[in-house]
């Protein structure tokens, strides 16, 4: 016989206001979804994503898991209904993805995709004749995600007291890296491209990441970059500047002696960390290392 606990839990199972969160979040992300089916970039985008990002905020403030908030806005991008009968997914067990070296190695990896998605979407705009940024307010704010991210990289090294060694093989970008990750985005149409841009730039990413870095702040002391030999993760000007050059000429990417740095980046992703770090849920502020200049990377856009 089984338990309460073993059924699959309903979006009415949840309090009011997780709900309530929810069904806000899965109605600005249908009726975007709507509007972009019109015109890819209508002002009336702007305003709703915005609204959206804030509602998924508000969401994780109360509670709600990433994944649901993610399904909430699937539906809604694909126009699925969300009644208070819709089954929810399973929150992974552990809500810290990954720990110490594996988490320093995903969080670089995440700072790739944004950078390749980012010059991609640039890409397709121009082509377009688009020469202006019709969302700067977005691209601004995955500028300041990339900025956090980063942060957190360099807190969560030196939490864990990572050797100059596993420093080289965790915050190494490579152009075959780069490479790998414009090939597979460029596969992607261009609606689905410009709405994982959309994903990669809500403000949730910076939101969660600053509860991460809370705890990690009080513990530790990061090194600076004029530290002798020590190897810092790329910053989001010079990652955005690689992944354009690279788009623009891929040459440089088929030197087979970065081969063995993706497959041992893939290896550490794949096996557990056994270090580990701090967790503390509660958020502080945090000023993003850059800020985006008057110039944009590439004439015409703010990325």
């Amino acid at each position: 016989m089984s338990s309460p606990s073993d059924r699959p839990r309903l979006v009415s199972d949840l309090p009011a206001p997780q709900a309530e969160s929810l069904t806000l979040i899965h109605d600005l992300a249908r009726r975007a979804g709507v509007v972009r089916g019109r015109q890819q970039h209508a002002p009336e985008l702007v305003r709703l994503d915005l609204d959206r990002s804030i509602a998924e905020i508000t969401a994780a403030s109360r509670g709600v898991p990433a994944v649901w908030i993610n399904q909430a806005r699937e539906y809604g991008n694909a126009n699925r209904v969300w009644r208070p009968t819709t089954v929810l997914r399973d929150p992974p067990k552990n809500n810290v993805i990954r720990r110490g070296f594996g988490r320093v190695v995903a969080d670089t990896n995440r700072l790739v995709d944004m950078a390749t998605v980012s010059v991609l979407r640039h890409q397709h705009l121009q082509r377009a004749g688009i020469e202006s940024e019709p969302e700067p307010a977005v691209a601004h704010q995955l500028r300041r995600n990339m900025d956090a991210i980063r942060t957190r990289i360099i807190h969560t090294a030196a939490a864990i007291r990572m050797s100059p060694a596993q420093r080289v093989r965790a915050v190494t970008v490579t152009d075959a890296h780069l490479a790998d990750r414009l090939a597979t985005h460029s596969r992607l149409a261009v609606d689905d491209l410009t709405a994982l841009w959309r994903d990669l730039a809500t403000p949730a990413v910076a939101a969660s990441v600053r509860s991460s870095l809370a705890s990690l702040r009080r513990t530790t002391t990061p090194p600076t970059a004029a530290e002798p030999g020590l190897v810092m993760p790329p910053t989001t000007q010079e990652l955005l500047t690689r992944a354009h050059q690279q788009l623009i000429d891929p040459t440089t990417a088929d030197d087979p002696s970065t081969t063995g740095h993706r497959i041992e980046n893939a290896v550490h992703l794949a096996l557990p960390a056994t270090a580990t770090e701090p967790d503390n849920e509660a958020a502080e502020h945090h000023r993003p290392t850059s800020q985006p200049t008057e110039r944009s990377l590439m004439p015409g856009i703010e990325l």
